[in-house]
């Protein structure tokens, strides 16, 4: 692992419980990764599948790759952004990932009511033309409902039009990973444990020094952008997305989920501060990376999109920190989640940036299965 900055959803995360020394013998079910996939597979299959034993392993304290240092978005996407992805594979496509990312949201209202959601909405603040008009037109055809409305929303001051979703919402992830972790009592995690091999039924892993197997059904590696380094077919490529959160401020821009740059910025505000993402786009080659520290040259775009987003500079940064997120072929939307490693082992990842609202939904669909 490398080094990394705790992110602002992290800040009151207490230890968690290490490995224990012996890990079982033999499991049903082996996930390896507690991210959203991994916690999600564990709660579908306590729900769906209880009589099955299952372990679920992970290498960091907590959750190492981008669940507990993304933005914290439930959003099935933007308008910007989904015309780009039409034009590269067709507006049916598009449309049916908007619909899994809708029904990945509504797991989780519907699985955890007591999660504290704020229905924000969220706003794409990128200028209106009239090719984005005549795409929400079809895509609403498509969808058979009416998502997108058109109002005027404040940014920095400025008044524009811009298309709105009121049903998007801001979260704080590790609130929602630890709930999901309370809902599998009888399923055991095991912290700070590397996998070393997974295949034929056997993992090899490392555990305070030692080396042990665990014999396993079924594995399913969860590990997102880290995903070939126990799948080395994996078509998954890493992007690093790096976060800024500010001093509490003041503003007249409107407080719901906001979107710059076909996406590739993104706000919100949490407890009266500035939350802002991205820069990923102006440093690709750069954030092609699997490493987790943070840079000078994605701060200082992030510092500047967070004046314009305010309307001034009267701001300090008091976070800054990476998420890894993972992506197939390195595209946005690049193709199903799930590839077979062998007869027994798969690798579900590379989401594209849309783990929080997919995983609920493709693990569901695995835990039926099995």
């Amino acid at each position: 692992m490398n080094q990394r900055h705790a992110s602002y959803w992290e800040a009151t995360l207490a230890p968690q419980t290490p490995a224990p020394v012996t890990l079982p013998i033999r499991v049903d079910v082996l996930i390896v990764g507690a991210g959203f996939m991994g916690r999600w597979l564990a709660y579908w299959l306590g729900k769906l599948r209880p009589a099955a034993k299952v372990l679920v392993l992970e290498r960091d304290g907590f959750s190492y790759g981008a669940s507990s240092r993304n933005a914290g978005f439930l959003t099935t996407g933007q308008v910007s952004e989904m015309l780009q992805d039409s034009r590269s594979l067709g507006l049916p496509a598009v449309a049916e990932v908007f619909l899994r990312r809708q029904q990945g949201l509504a797991m989780v209202r519907q699985q955890f009511p007591a999660l504290a959601i704020d229905p924000c909405g969220s706003t794409d603040f990128d200028p209106i033309n009239d090719e984005k008009r005549e795409f929400v037109t079809q895509l609403h055809a498509t969808l058979g409902q009416a998502v997108f409305a058109t109002r005027d929303a404040n940014l920095g001051g400025v008044r524009r039009p811009a298309f709105f979703q009121p049903h998007d919402a801001g979260v704080q992830p590790v609130d929602l990973l630890q709930q999901l972790r309370q809902a599998c009592p009888d399923t055991p995690f095991a912290f700070d444990v590397q996998v070393r091999h997974v295949a034929q039924g056997l993992a090899t892993v490392q555990v305070q020094g030692t080396s042990q197997e665990v014999r396993y059904g079924r594995a399913f590696v969860c590990t997102n952008a880290f995903a070939t380094q126990l799948d080395p077919g994996s078509r998954v490529v890493p992007g690093r997305g790096q976060v800024i959160v500010t001093s509490p401020v003041k503003t007249a821009t409107d407080r719901t989920l906001g979107y710059l740059n076909h996406g590739y910025d993104y706000f919100r505000f949490v407890d009266q501060r500035l939350l802002l993402g991205g820069g990923r786009n102006r440093f690709r080659a750069q954030e092609q990376t699997s490493r987790l520290e943070v840079t000078t040259e994605v701060l200082d775009h992030l510092k500047a999109t967070a004046a314009v987003i305010l309307g001034h500079a009267d701001f300090a940064v008091d976070y800054h920190w990476a998420g890894i997120m993972g992506f197939i072929d390195g595209a946005h939307l690049g193709g199903s989640p799930r590839r077979s490693i062998d007869e027994t082992a798969e690798a579900v990842a590379g989401f594209g940036g849309m783990g929080v609202a997919l995983a609920p939904v493709v693990a569901r669909e695995i835990a039926t299965e099995l």
